[in-house]
């Protein structure tokens, strides 16, 4: 499945290019835009970097005046509440509040696919290509700790991302799986919405600072269109009769978007409309290049950088209708260790050492895979039948000849429990020593050696080893920031 190596293919301009650049890129486009000078001058600007706060672990005017005491000023995003904007911010990702998970950077109008969808309390629901896992975030704090959501990625080298916001947003209610969305086997029929934000061209994402820009050829183009319309079989056949299914890309292709649900819906499924309040948008086109689309591709909304100052953007929602749809499966032979319900002992061994109340854990259910990790899940989230399952919850612990070490992110989740072994920077500095991977010298009273939470004033930032005067970081290399 291509969705991983479509960006590496896309080859764009450079952002900033001439008008003229981008009329003769797009120039097939021109026709379906209400102001072709507009979407052209849009498409040379940079995009505002945009993000959301995640409520598990801030408060937005907690997390807004943290970053606007290091100069970030935010503007609030009229039509997403708990989401901001800001312009020039270079490194969004380099704060503290961002390490401790208190935001989630994301494109403003991507967020437009988990609106559409709408997700309620209690739901189960499929992210059928979920990495970064944006939208998988979304979605399980829209559906709360009665609810489940299976993140699911094709590619392997994207899991780790995907896995990361997952345990960096303190989602216990996700279940990461490994599989060709097209034919992985999920149980159908059973879950009550399915997003499909799917691989595509990207040419939504121009006003990205990426290097450069050319059109894709046609054959790929023809080979990323059939995998869409797999794609979206496949997420129909999930979805129980009624749900919904949304189908997103960010490209302005019609191929890619009307012609996709023209080809694939049939009768079992049918776009309804949706409106978003504060939001600019075009409807769907029913006629491209000689081409009649089905007449309720017309309720799809087509986000143009223009009318809102954002990316390019595509979201149909469709209703399920009772029709019966069976698509093929491919259990993959792929062997991984399963998950299986874990000891207590390592857990209460944790308890002891942080000063954790018993009962506050006992509330979750513990998952040992293989003979390292030991992961913490919601009592209703368990492994999945005939699939490859890559994440429950988030790891806990890893088993060491130290005894159990606690992950960072885990200690991040716990840190409003934790009454000991809790290691108090003394200023920004040493923070950011920390964050950046190096050791330093400290005297922590009353700690004693092992492992500890590492605190900077709010925030909860990580596991540390503590002793004989020293601390040394524990932050995960892929988290390190450095900084100087």
């Amino acid at each position: 499945m291509p969705d991983a190596s479509i960006c590496r293919q896309r080859g764009w301009q450079k952002r900033g290019a001439p008008l003229a650049s981008w009329a003769e890129t797009f120039a097939q486009y021109l026709p379906l835009v209400d102001d072709p000078s507009a979407f052209l001058s849009a498409l040379s600007s940079p995009l505002p970097v945009s993000f959301w706060v995640n409520p598990l672990k801030a408060q937005p005017e907690v997390c807004l005046a943290y970053l606007q005491s290091v100069g970030v000023v935010p503007e609030p995003v009229s039509w997403y509440p708990g989401a901001y904007r800001v312009r020039g911010w270079e490194r969004p990702g380099a704060t503290l509040a961002f390490l401790a998970g208190w935001y989630y950077v994301q494109e403003e109008i991507a967020l437009t696919a988990v609106v559409a969808l709408d997700p309620q309390p209690g739901e189960r629901i499929v992210d059928l290509c979920a990495s970064p896992g944006g939208k998988t975030a979304q979605i399980a704090l829209k559906v709360g700790p009665q609810g489940l959501v299976v993140a699911n990625e094709a590619q392997m080298d994207r899991l780790s991302g995907l896995r990361a916001t997952v345990d960096r947003m303190g989602l216990l209610n996700v279940v990461v799986t490994w599989g060709d969305g097209r034919w992985v086997p999920l149980a159908e029929g059973q879950w009550d919405r399915v997003l499909l934000d799917a691989p595509c061209t990207g040419e939504g994402t121009v006003r990205k600072p990426v290097k450069s820009f050319k059109a894709a050829p046609e054959g790929f183009r023809r080979t990323v269109q059939a995998l869409q319309k797999k794609l979206l079989q496949r997420a129909l056949a999930l979805a129980k009769p009624g749900g919904v299914v949304v189908y997103s890309t960010c490209t302005f292709s019609p191929d890619e978007n009307e012609a996709v649900l023209d080809a694939a819906l049939g009768d079992w499924g049918y776009v309804e409309p949706f409106e978003i309040p504060g939001l600019q948008s075009a409807p769907g086109i029913t006629a491209w290049q000689g081409k009649s689309f089905r007449p309720d591709v017309v309720h799809a909304k087509r986000f143009w950088p223009h009318l809102n100052d954002t990316g390019g953007f595509f979201v149909a929602r469709i209703r399920r209708t009772d029709v019966p749809l069976a698509t093929e499966t491919r259990p993959l032979s792929r062997k991984t260790p399963a998950f299986a319900p874990a000891s207590w002992e390592p857990v209460d061994t944790l308890a002891q050492r942080f000063g954790i109340e018993p009962e506050l854990l006992q509330r979750y259910r513990f998952w040992q895979r293989g003979n390292r990790l030991l992961w913490v899940a919601l009592p209703h989230v368990r492994p999945l039948e005939g699939v490859t399952v890559e994440g429950l919850g988030m790891p806990l612990l890893q088993h060491t000849p130290r005894g159990p070490k606690p992950k960072t992110f885990a200690l991040q989740f716990l840190a409003p429990r934790i009454r000991a072994s809790v290691v108090e920077l003394a200023d920004e500095a040493a923070a950011w020593r920390f964050v950046s991977g190096q050791s330093q010298n400290l005297v922590a009273e009353g700690v004693s050696p092992g492992y500890v939470l590492v605190r900077f004033g709010a925030f909860a930032l990580g596991c540390g080893l503590y002793g004989r005067g020293q601390l040394h970081s524990l932050m995960p290399k892929a988290l390190q920031v450095q900084v100087g």
